[in-house]
């Protein structure tokens, strides 16, 4: 699948990896080795909610995205380093895990509409 953003038109990712089983929400990004350009995690949580993002066994900084039930963005963090904690402000039933500067790249802020595709 690739995540695009409506709004703008931009790619922010062509391979999304889906943490939809208990294990890879757990494992998430942990103990890997990199993150490239065009890869992106995403988390359907169980019910929206205000749901923080630790960094433990992270290697590398990343970029969050935080979506309402219509997959628009309501927060975003960048460059969250290794071995942080980000609580979000807002409730989201979506969380995008991306490479660090994905969100500057794309020019991706607030209210802007993402959409899933096949690849």
């Amino acid at each position: 699948m690739r995540l695009i953003n409506k709004t703008t038109g931009e790619v922010l990712a062509n391979r999304v990896e889906f943490a939809d089983t208990f294990w890879r929400r757990f494992r998430g990004l942990m103990l890997r080795r990199n993150f490239r350009r065009g890869q992106a995690l995403l988390f359907k949580l169980a019910k929206p909610g205000r749901y923080g993002v630790h960094m433990f066994f992270v290697r590398f900084s990343i970029d969050l995205l935080y979506l309402n039930s219509n997959f628009s963005v309501v927060e975003v963090r960048s460059a969250l380093a290794p071995w942080r904690i980000y609580r979000p402000k807002v409730k989201a039933s979506y969380i995008i895990e991306l490479p660090s500067s994905t969100i500057s790249r794309t020019s991706t802020k607030l209210g802007h509409k993402l959409a899933l595709r096949k690849a």
